[in-house]
């Protein structure tokens, strides 16, 4: 057996569809956004301070530059939100 075939479970570069990696991103950042900016009362405080606290890191830098956003808009816009509320 080579190791081709022993490989199979790999997924091939050309399967990958790029807009759905950049819905997933888009996804995680607006994620966070609302667990920081708009909680439910079922998150729990730790969570929302963790959500908070992502904004500006390189985790979330990355996850803006995956998404195909500008990661310092977005902070601005999250900082602002959280202004508007006392939280920031």
């Amino acid at each position: 057996m080579t190791f081709a075939d022993m490989d199979r479970n790999q997924i091939e570069e050309h399967d990958i569809d790029p807009r759905a990696c950049r819905a997933l991103w888009c996804a995680v950042v607006e994620e966070q956004f609302q667990l920081a900016v708009s909680p439910k009362m079922a998150d729990r405080p730790a969570e929302i301070s963790a959500a908070r606290r992502w904004f500006g890191t390189r985790d979330f830098f990355m996850a803006c530059a995956l998404a195909g956003v500008d990661g310092a808009w977005v902070l601005w816009g999250v900082r602002h939100h959280l202004a508007l509320q006392g939280v920031a």
